[in-house]
């Protein structure tokens, strides 16, 4: 048994009759290409980790990962998986101002 899907489909070019509340913003899809912030995310968590903290050991020991893992985000080989980017977005009061100027130096 196949189970409906849900599609939403938008369009920006045109507004909604009466809503001013959300007048001249775009969606992120139109600000942000999503495959490119994939794809160049190993560079941009290498360049916070290196920002943030002075070796792949301090990393390690942070983010409670192997030292070849950290290794491997320190050299922009992988990025981190979710649950570590939260814990840094969550412990790191300057971790979100840092990724939101180097997405809008990268805009």
């Amino acid at each position: 048994m196949t189970r409906p899907r849900l599609t939403l489909i938008v369009n920006n070019d045109a507004p909604c009759p009466g809503d001013t509340l959300g007048a001249g913003l775009s969606s992120w899809s139109n600000r942000l290409d999503p495959y490119a912030l994939k794809a160049g995310a190993a560079d941009l968590w290498s360049a916070y980790f290196r920002n943030s903290f002075s070796s792949p050991r301090e990393v390690a020991l942070f983010c409670d990962v192997s030292f070849q893992t950290a290794l491997n985000w320190w050299g922009a080989v992988t990025a981190p998986a979710s649950h570590t980017a939260l814990l840094i977005m969550l412990t790191d009061p300057g971790a979100p101002a840092f990724f939101q100027d180097q997405l809008r130096r990268a805009a």
